[in-house]
């Protein structure tokens, strides 16, 4: 049994976007997914999300993305067109540049990191990352990563810290309904792939600034 009807999810979403619950603003809002969790203790661990979901239906604006490849993967790595390509070398040379690595770290969603600079960015670009709730990710040892990128430029991520929940990004509010409603349920899917249902208090959705309604 699914954790939510899809008509039931659907009608939220329509009820999230309505403008009386989602007021215009000046810029195009994302619309986010929250779940929240009962009976579990996060302070002994009990509930540990990081799961990188890859959205069927991507916004129009799709997540930045940062590249550190191999010499062999370069050239596939721009036929990508990610948000940024650094060399080993160059990723080298941010090396006590607090500003420009705190830059990188707020300006991109996704940092892939060849097996070889692992370490490297780990060192150089993890005290930005971690305060972010962000991390590398491993690039594959294969040559051709371009499809590997394109993926992380649609893709989101389901993940807990301190508190019993998870408010995931499934979208943006200019995307049609069925779309958004595509996305919710892949973000779900993960999440009873890795929860037990009778963990799962509540789900609601909401755009940056409108009200949070409650999914039914």
């Amino acid at each position: 049994m699914p954790i939510v009807d899809r008509d039931k999810l659907e009608s939220s979403l329509k009820l999230a976007l309505s403008p009386e619950n989602n007021p215009k603003r000046n810029f195009i809002q994302s619309v986010e997914l929250i779940v929240t969790f009962k009976d579990v203790d996060m302070k002994k661990g009990e509930l540990k999300l990081r799961e990188i979901v890859v959205l069927p239906k991507p916004p129009e604006k799709v997540k930045k993305v940062l590249v550190v490849p191999s010499f062999q993967q370069l050239e596939y790595a721009k036929k990508a067109e990610p948000n940024v390509i650094l060399t080993k070398e160059e990723l080298q040379k941010l090396q006590g540049n607090k500003r420009a690595v705190k830059k990188l770290a707020s300006q991109n969603d996704w940092f892939l990191i060849s097996s070889e600079s692992m370490a490297l960015a780990g060192r150089i670009l993890g005290p930005a990352l971690g305060p972010r709730g962000k991390f590398p990710v491993p690039l594959p040892n294969t040559p051709d990563i371009t499809e590997y990128i394109l993926r992380f430029k649609r893709s989101t991520i389901v993940k807990t810290k301190d508190q019993p929940q998870t408010q995931v990004f499934i979208g943006t509010e200019n995307q049609q309904i069925p779309d958004l409603t595509e996305n919710a349920l892949a973000v779900l899917n993960t999440i009873e792939s890795k929860v037990n249902l009778s963990k799962i208090r509540n789900i609601y959705v909401k755009t940056t600034m409108g009200k949070v309604i409650k999914v039914k």
